[in-house]
């Protein structure tokens, strides 16, 4: 699977799934951990363990957090559906 270099805030080099930004994308429009998981066909402890990890990775304390940053970030669609916001 591709991974997607993005930017922590510390200017450290990020490694972004494809499967992680989905993920990020469907938290970002309220899904639930367990949705998250029924919609990638992995469990939920699974999505859980992996989503934590990468709110670590890129320094957010929460999952509020990790979806504001990855909004600011053009990680995720705007709430209004632009998809120029994605980076590539």
């Amino acid at each position: 699977m591709q991974n997607l270099l993005e930017r922590t805030s510390a200017g450290r080099a990020l490694r972004i799934t494809p499967w992680e930004r989905l993920a990020l994308q469907l938290l970002a429009k309220g899904r639930t951990a367990h949705e998250v998981a029924a919609r990638l066909g992995v469990s939920t402890l699974e999505t859980e363990t992996i989503l934590t990890r990468l709110f670590a990775a890129m320094g957010a304390a929460s999952q509020a957090e990790a979806v504001a940053l990855a909004h600011r970030r053009g990680l995720v669609a705007r709430a209004d559906g632009d998809a120029s916001s994605h980076r590539a």
